[in-house]
Order: C-alpha cells, then sequence, then structure tokens
C-alpha cells in the first residue's frame, strides 16, 4: 500500500471526523494557536498498549506513535513521556483518574466513553485516546492539520510502515545507525544487524530479565551511559554503541586482527566482557590460541569437558555453556553480510532458519525463526559483565516490584 492510498484512506475516513471536531466551538483556540500546554502536568504523560495484533504486524507502532507522540509535545512546547503499558483498560482508566494525558490503544478494542475523545493519526489501527476537554481538542486539532502532508508525517510513513518502505532501507531507525557509528567505528549496517537480533527494532522490546529497549540493555546499565528515556532510539542507539566500544577497548589487545575484535566485541555484548575474557584466561592456560573467535568458540563448545590445568583449579570460568553467544555472533553476522548483499560467512548454519525470506532487495523486513537458534537459557541482555552484570541480575531478580515495561527505569 502506496503512500499515495494511506493519504486517501486519510481523507476519505479521518478528515469528516476532524471537520465535525473543528466546529465544535473552541473559543477561537485553533485559529489562534496559543502554544501552551493544555494538560494538567508539566511534561505529557503518554502510554502505548499495541495488543497482540500490533506485536504480530510488520509495521512499528511503538516507534512510530513514540515518535509522533513527541513531534505533539514539542509543537505545544512541551516534552512527552512515554512508557509501554500492558493494558489498554488500564490506560484508559489512568486518563480518567487524571493520571495519564493520552493513551494509545488498539482502535478494535477501544471502546467509546463519555468524557474521552480518540482520533487516528494516519495509523488506521491504533487510536490516540485523551480527555474530552476543549482546549485539549484544540490544540490536538491543530497540531493535526499541519502535521497531515508536513515532511515529518512523510518521512514517519515512509520509515515505519512497510508497504511504504524503499528498498534501500533497513530499518526506521538507518539515519541514528548512521550518526553513531562512528563511536564503534563500524559500518553503520553491522549496527543495524546487531539491533535487529537484539529487539527487531522495536522500541517496546522488553526481555525476561527486565533487559529494555533497540539495544536490550539492562535498566542500570543503560543509566550508566546517560540513558534517560530507554525509548528513545537516539539514546538507545548512542548508549549501546558507548558499550560497544568499551567492550571493543577490553579485547583490542586479546584479538588477532579488527575483524576478530568485531566477533570478540559482538561476544561480549550478548554475555558480558568479564566472562568472556574468564573464557580467553582459560583457554591460553589450556593451550589455545584464544586470538581467534573460532578457537575460542570450539573451546567454549567443549570446555566442560576438558581437564582443568593445574593452575587452573582456582580459575576455572563458572558454568557457560556458551550456545546463545556462539550462536549470537553468527547471527550477528550472517545478518550483516545479507545487508551488504553478500553470502552468509557460516553456510554451515541453516541459513532458511536465520534468513528466511530476505533478500538483497528486501531488507527492511527479517524473519521471526531466527530466535530459534538462541538457546533456552537466553538472558538477551547486555550488562557490563561478570560480578557486575551477576550482582545485578541477583538484585533484578529480587526487586519484584520494578515493572520497567510501564515505568521510567531512571
Amino acid at each position: 500500500m502506496g503512500l499515495k492510498r494511506v493519504t486517501k484512506k486519510f481523507l476519505k475516513y479521518f478528515i469528516p471526523v476532524l471537520l465535525v471536531s473543528l466546529i465544535i466551538p473552541f473559543t477561537g483556540r485553533v485559529s489562534r494557536h496559543s502554544s501552551a500546554n493544555p494538560f494538567p502536568s508539566n511534561d505529557i504523560r503518554c502510554q502505548i498498549f499495541i495488543g497482540e495484533a500490533g506485536r504480530s504486524s510488520k509495521d512499528y507502532l511503538s516507534g512510530y506513535h513514540y515518535e509522533t507522540l513527541c513531534s505533539f509535545a514539542s509543537a505545544i512546547g512541551d516534552t512527552a513521556r512515554v512508557t509501554i503499558s500492558e493494558s489498554g483498560d488500564s490506560s484508559i482508566s489512568l486518563i480518567l483518574r487524571d493520571s495519564l494525558d493520552i493513551a494509545v490503544v488498539p482502535s478494535c478494542s477501544f471502546v467509546a466513553r463519555e468524557g474521552l475523545y480518540s482520533a487516528n493519526v494516519v495509523d488506521t489501527t491504533m487510536l490516540w485516546v485523551m480527555k474530552d476537554l476543549p482546549g485539549i481538542k484544540a490544540e490536538f486539532a491543530h497540531w493535526l492539520i499541519g502535521f497531515i502532508g508536513s515532511p515529518a508525517q512523510t518521512s514517519s510513513l515512509e520509515r515505519f510502515f512497510i508497504d511504504n518502505q524503499s528498498r534501500s532501507r533497513i530499518s526506521p531507525y538507518d539515519e541514528v545507525f548512521q550518526k553513531h557509528s562512528h563511536i564503534t567505528g563500524w559500518d553503520w549496517r553491522l549496527l543495524a544487524a546487531l539491533t535487529w537480533t537484539e529487539s527487531k527494532f522495536r522500541i517496546e522490546d522488553v526481555s525476561h530479565r527486565g533487559a529494555v529497549g533497540l539495544m536490550q540493555m539492562m535498566p542500570r546499565t543503560a543509566s550508566q551511559f546517560a540513558v534517560e528515556d530507554y525509548l528513545d532510539p537516539d539514546q538507545s542507539i548512542k548508549a549501546g554503541c558507548e558499550v560497544l566500544k568499551a567492550f571493543r577497548n577490553l579485547f583490542v589487545d586479546v584479538a588477532a586482527n579488527d575483524e576478530e575484535l568485531i566477533k570478540f566485541t559482538l561476544a561480549a555484548y550478548n554475555a558480558g566482557g568479564g566472562r568472556i575474557l574468564e573464557c580467553v584466561n582459560y583457554a591460553q592456560k589450556s593451550g589455545v590460541d584464544p586470538s581467534f573467535w573460532e578457537n575460542l568458540d570450539g573451546f567454549i563448545k567443549e570446555m566442560g569437558d576438558l581437564p582443568v590445568p593445574a593452575d587452573s583449579l582456582d580459575s576455572r570460568p563458572m558454568p557457560f555453556k556458551g550456545e546463545e553467544t556462539r550462536a549470537y555472533v553468527k547471527t550477528v553476522l550472517n545478518k550483516y553480510d545479507r545487508l551488504r548483499g553478500l553470502e552468509p560467512r557460516y553456510p554451515e548454519m541453516d541459513d532458511s532458519l536465520l534468513l528466511e525470506g530476505l533478500d538483497s532487495l528486501d531488507l527492511f523486513s527479517f524473519p521471526e525463526s531466527a530466535d530459534s537458534l538462541l538457546s533456552p537459557d537466553s538472558l538477551r541482555r547486555v550488562d557490563l559483565g561478570d560480578e557486575h552484570a551477576r550482582d545485578e541480575e541477583k538484585q533484578q531478580d529480587d526487586d519484584k516490584g520494578d515493572d520497567v515495561s510501564g515505568k521510567d527505569p531512571r
């Protein structure tokens, strides 16, 4: 469905609704924009609930609405404080209790209620719901009229909705990867391959261990790298690049060359730098050259069955199966090769599982089935490694009341 078709659908279904809204007396505020926040809070409090349909959609609904909410807030001279909700009904209840300003919920599940106003913002599957108050509706209508057909709206449609994608685009965040790739010194497409492996480019992704955002970092780690809003793609990707840089520096004297350094850095991003360093040291004591990742990969695979060197009785790494980390490195690099139009470098892997349906022309969509390569004990997280990681994991398990999916991780 092309951009022209989306525009026609909008004109057919939403302009009449908008016109009806505009004829309601708004005390002249639509024609004379006040640039004042009509909401009761200092920041505009927003929640997004995409539901099962949204999670299965090929479109990036949470990312689109996060960006559009921020655009709306900026237009009225404020900022949006956005969280992800696990229930559309709970978000609506918060609006009615004046604890929330805007809820983004699936159109199919919303039931109109007295005191609430709802509208589509181009995306027909989702509704923005807010208090039915003249001042709020006036500001919203004023912004929406300017937003429809604007460069910002056109850019959002092209980046977040698959049917409108340029065939040369990899993700909604290509420009952000390009902006921060200098931190790692990597090709930005390698960052994109890593990010898809972590979150499939979905800002709302939260692992069962509590890792958050596009780059799947634990909240405490993210905060150490100045992430104030883990849903913000710019903050998340920049912090992820800083973490990768730290891991790269950790293994610069270990890896045989730049190509091997990339592999060690990817492994550390998945398992933690301390854990991989333990394996490097143990491999050296076992007579294995750890400067090539393939050597260490094979060593980790067999590590549990190897005899313990006499001088390593007290320094053998903690039990580490390593299936996820070994598969992770191959998965990211195979994706990176495909993004460059190359054959995957690991043909021994079942490429139909890794990259089913992805060809060199259609780079934007990746299959869900690649998760089958990850081990059942997958943490899907980024920590700063070894003792810090284990302490943080224990603390996360102890913090039973910490709901990172709906609260600011700060």
